[in-house]
């Protein structure tokens, strides 16, 4: 069934549940339709349905329910990164859990067709906990990296990824092992990264759940460009094509991501057979390179193809107005690196080459101007 069949239809029931004045089931539906749209991602709308739910079921004095019902909408709030707030409802989860077992639990022993044990019920709520738990400590995990305490950060996380595996939660285990593993790469530990980015795609598999998988093939080709193996890059991103995704973006994002990858190892490819005997050919394919890598934002790469073609290009002697451009090519990357005391080399090399030309120094004044004027001489 189509998502927007589902929502139709879940919407559907809400209004009859309204109409009718049953808050218990209008709740349901709310919850339903949170689920639902958050596991496509649209968390907002998500958050909004999981709000009416908490309302309805606080009119209807459900304070499990309710407890329930903050769980969720600090979820939501986490995946929209209001770590804040969403502790707020963590909390308020755990006082109304605390108090409704405090009340029902004698209850729920009473009867037996809802437990046949003691031992039952103890086990579950003994699961129900670790539960809460495990999420708690994720969503502390995702606060404290939001406030930079990273110490903090990865030590709820592994709190939340021992519970997670004790207890057989995958769902959890895979919010926890992706975002420590998303963690690790922004602060440049690709290894450990890969580690948790594989640990949480085995827990997709686990799960049956192609578009997790695929999200973690994604995050996993981008820190093997960082590393620079494209051809590696380029086999995670196909994985990721083929599993799907769940939102319209993320597909042309793959797209795109997959068309970049794969023009580089083409060009790799061509400068790898072209190095030895065509060093004319290598010199173009190093600035196709350098052009590629530029426009992707990849500046260090940038220079370096700029930097070899520059190379190529004063052995093979070129003349000193082909050698200019390359010095300009060479200057803006480095500009846009930040290092403006090698840009402005290369920009007194393009005034060089071509003997002054006062357009063509044009270039070094607006770099001065850029950084106050302090190269002007």
């Amino acid at each position: 069934m189509s998502l927007e069949r589902e929502l139709r239809q879940l919407s559907k029931a809400q209004a009859k549940a309204q109409r009718s004045g049953q808050l218990r089931e209008e709740a349901a539906c709310c919850h339903q339709l949170g689920e639902l749209l958050a596991g496509h991602g649209r968390y907002a709308e998500a958050l909004e349905q999981h709000r009416r739910e908490l309302q309805l079921l606080e009119g209807a004095g459900d304070s499990l329910g309710c407890a329930v019902a903050h769980r969720k909408i600090g979820e939501r709030l986490a995946e929209l990164e209001d770590f804040a707030a969403a502790l707020q409802h963590q909390h308020r989860y755990l006082e109304l859990l605390q108090r409704a077992r405090a009340t029902i639990g004698p209850t729920h022993l009473d009867v037996h067709d809802h437990y046949q044990s003691r031992e039952a019920l103890l086990q579950a709520q003994a699961r129900e906990l670790s539960e809460m738990r495990t999420r708690l400590y994720l969503n502390l995990g995702l606060t404290f990296e939001s406030l930079q305490q990273t110490a903090l950060c990865n030590d709820y996380f592994k709190k939340s990824i021992f519970l997670a595996e004790q207890n057989h939660l995958y769902e959890d285990l895979f919010r926890a092992r992706y975002n420590l593993g998303t963690i690790h790469w922004r602060g440049g530990q690709h290894s450990q990264a890969m580690r948790c980015l594989e640990g949480a795609r085995e827990c997709a598999r686990v799960m049956k759940k192609r578009f997790m998988e695929s999200e973690c093939c994604v995050v996993v080709s981008q820190i093997l460009q960082d590393l620079g193996d494209f051809l590696a890059a380029k086999r995670a991103l196909k994985k990721a094509y083929r599993l799907g995704s769940q939102k319209p973006l993320q597909r042309t994002a793959v797209c795109q991501s997959l068309k970049y990858v794969l023009a580089v190892v083409r060009l790799q490819q061509q400068l790898e057979e072209a190095e030895g005997s065509d060093p004319q050919g290598a010199m173009a394919v190093c600035e196709q390179l350098g052009d590629l890598f530029s426009k992707a934002g990849d500046f260090p790469r940038a220079a370096e193809a700029y930097q070899k073609q520059l190379h190529l290009a004063e052995l093979l002697q070129r003349p000193g107005p082909e050698l200019a451009v390359i010095h300009v090519s060479l200057a803006t990357t480095l500009g846009d690196m930040k290092q403006h005391r090698q840009a402005e080399h290369h920009y007194r090399e393009e005034l060089r080459l071509r003997h002054g030309n006062a357009l063509e120094g044009l270039a070094l004044g607006a770099s001065c101007t850029s950084t106050g004027g302090q190269w002007c001489v």
